[in-house]
């Protein structure tokens, strides 16, 4: 099914963040730090934040109360320069898809999905790509993406230089190790506002002024907006 740009009164300036809930915070740090090349940015009692470089997007992690559903979370794909060189990075183990040319798959802690995509030229290597969500009705959760201010171009919904693409899954949301996906925009009163309109649930802003708009769906995927 097609869907056009939809006029919301919200403009989508980059994704800032992907938030993940994990069992082993520790382990899952220590895998995308020492063979994803991110480096640890913050740490607190309830998160911990990587990142590639200062531009990039970064990787929250945050302590899951008992196991998630990685299937739920799709893949998490970062850029490379050189996917060759970034695959042989990985633990000798790991069970690599992909051409290693201009794409790799595999999984890391927790049954997390994830893999590398090539851009050459000016990109931030390991910084977020696209993500890969697996939804129930991917036709219903494309409309909501594009609700919320994505551009749906082909199959993907666009935001800035990232995307995010939708497949099916015959799975339910129960606790999915997908928490939030982080979005940078003018203003937070519009998209509150936008929210309220359409009648869709959100969480009380942040100390940091953020404000968490869940989508309708069986996954309920949170998108947390800050100016």
């Amino acid at each position: 099914m097609p869907v056009h740009h939809v006029a919301t009164g919200v403009e989508l300036l980059a994704l800032t963040d992907v938030g993940l809930a994990v069992s082993d915070r520790g382990a899952m740090a220590r895998f995308l730090c020492g063979h994803l090349g991110l480096h640890e940015l913050d740490r607190t009692p309830d998160r911990v934040v990587l990142g590639a470089a200062e531009r990039a997007a970064t990787l929250s992690l945050v302590a899951a109360g008992g196991p998630r559903r990685a299937a739920a979370a799709g893949r998490l794909v970062l850029r490379v320069a050189d996917v060759e060189r970034a695959a042989a990075a990985l633990p000798a183990a790991t069970v690599v898809e992909g051409d290693r040319i201009e794409r790799a798959a595999f999984a890391g802690p927790e049954g997390i999905g994830l893999g590398f995509a090539l851009v050459a030229g000016g990109g931030i290597d390991y910084d977020v790509d696209h993500v890969l969500l697996r939804v129930a009705d991917p036709n219903a959760t494309r409309v909501a993406f594009a609700e919320a201010g994505f551009v749906p171009r082909a199959r993907a919904l666009h935001v800035a230089d990232k995307y995010i693409s939708l497949a099916a899954s015959a799975g339910g949301g129960e606790r999915p190790l997908l928490r939030h996906i982080g979005l940078r925009v003018d203003s937070v009163e519009a998209v509150a506002a936008t929210a309220r309109a359409r009648g869709l649930p959100t969480d009380e802003p942040g100390t940091d002024g953020a404000l968490t708009v869940v989508l309708p769906g069986p996954e309920r995927i949170r998108l947390r907006f800050a100016e």
